[in-house]
């Protein structure tokens, strides 16, 4: 897909089996990095997260041998949420650099892909991070039962175990990739073989390459909607991505307001009310462009992470990635996109399966005032209400084929689009 490795998360529940399908795909000649060794390294004795580590929750965490006692150190953070972002910000991104020095070289070594396995990359919010996410699963009472054969516990003290996890259909809805490991151990493998042999195809695919526009850019943060859901405003959140150098929905979910005292995934509320997710479909589609590529499956996996944040409706979740793939379109095409409105249906096709189910149609007037000004902003957000779009929503879809020429630009937004330039690896001033 580019001259750098294809990066695939693997994840999955307790007792799935993801061990043994990470062992299968090893032999089937991809390289494996496995995050959880990877964070002990970081936090043993010399490791680049020790001292931190050890000085931020005292000597008490030490063994005898002055090794960090994870049992310990995990029982400090377990119910205190506030230890724990204090761990993970200081664990986290050793292990990330650490991941993706390895990637860099087995890139350079010639490797079309990389698997990064690690139990809680749906739960951590960071499964957008790689280009493709593969979700190990198997039915409920299978890993019950494995988990009794495995660990000697008894019925109850399993289901406990599964309760206290993120359901496994629940992580499967951001999967781009499958493996069922219920059947036999021959079923299983068959499955991880048929993964690696995606996953090579996958990798071999050319991918358009993108160039950061960054009058584009402006154009649709300037012209867009100025409020998000639930305080997630475009240019909040964009320079939150550069900060993280990419999504983060973790600390997406900090800019929450009222904030979120919850995992991510556990902070939309039903029947949520004010800005809709769609409002943020420019800011990701100029993510995706500042990733260098285009990719719609990848846009299509941040836009229904991004969109859970604050809704559960198909609805809202849906016309997000369908907008997200309409503003690529024109961020990759500009004025020979041709008609957005005929490319609707191909779109929702693809956005049903992220959106959890069926959803309706809300964004055709959008397409069509889009359509009737294409390069006209002022025009397209003047004449929106009368289509029954949203303005905002108009202006940001405009902006990206119009660009910044004229438009009085406001410091945040600046900032914002500075922040993905970063991402990009261009000056930001370029």
């Amino acid at each position: 897909m580019s001259s750098s490795a294809l990066r695939v998360g693997l994840t999955g529940g307790i007792a799935c089996g993801k061990s043994q399908v990470l062992r299968r795909l090893a032999s089937a000649g991809l390289p494996t990095i496995d995050l959880d060794l990877v964070a002990h390294e970081v936090m043993a004795p010399g490791g680049s997260a020790y001292e931190d580590v050890v000085a931020a929750f005292g000597p008490d965490i030490l063994k005898a041998d002055e090794a960090i006692d994870r049992k310990a150190l995990g029982g400090l953070v377990f119910r205190d949420e506030e230890a724990r972002r204090r761990l993970n910000a200081l664990v986290h991104p050793r292990v990330w650099n650490e991941e993706a020095r390895r990637v860099a070289q087995w890139s350079q070594a010639g490797a079309v892909a990389v698997v990064t396995d690690a139990a809680l990359l749906v739960e951590s919010g960071h499964h957008l991070r790689f280009d493709r996410l593969a979700v190990v699963h198997c039915r409920p009472e299978e890993q019950i039962r494995r988990l009794r054969a495995r660990d000697g516990i008894d019925d109850e003290a399993a289901r406990a175990r599964l309760r206290a996890q993120m359901p496994i259909e629940e992580k499967r809805r951001f999967a781009h990739f499958e493996v069922s490991t219920s059947g036999s151990m021959e079923e299983t493998l068959a499955r991880a073989d048929a993964l690696a042999a995606d996953v090579r195809r996958l990798a071999a695919q050319a991918r358009r390459a993108f160039t950061l526009d960054r009058s584009a850019a402006i154009g649709c943060l300037a012209h867009g909607p100025v409020q998000g859901p639930r305080g997630l405003t475009p240019p909040a959140v964009l320079q939150e991505i550069g900060r993280s150098g990419g999504i983060d929905m973790e600390r997406l979910s900090l800019l929450l307001r009222p904030r979120a005292e919850e995992p991510w995934y556990r902070v939309a509320r039903p029947a949520e009310t004010g800005a809709r997710p769609d409002a943020l479909a420019g800011v990701l589609a100029l993510w995706q462009m500042a990733r260098g590529f285009e990719d719609e499956d990848a846009l299509l996996a941040a836009s229904a992470s991004v969109a859970r944040l604050t809704h559960r409706e198909p609805e809202a979740i849906g016309n997000a990635c369908v907008l997200g793939l309409a503003m690529l379109a024109v961020a990759a095409d500009g004025t020979a996109a041709g008609s957005l409105v005929d490319r609707l249906a191909a779109w929702r096709a693809k956005a049903e399966r992220w959106a959890g189910g069926r959803f309706a149609d809300e964004l055709t007037p959008l397409l069509r005032v889009a359509e009737q000004h294409p390069v006209d902003v002022a025009a397209a957000r003047s004449s929106a209400p009368a289509f029954g779009a949203d303005p905002g929503l108009a202006g940001a879809l405009v902006g990206l084929r119009a660009g910044a020429a004229g438009t009085a630009v406001s410091p945040e937004v600046e900032a914002a689009v500075d922040a993905l330039l970063r991402i990009s690896g261009r000056p930001a001033t370029g």
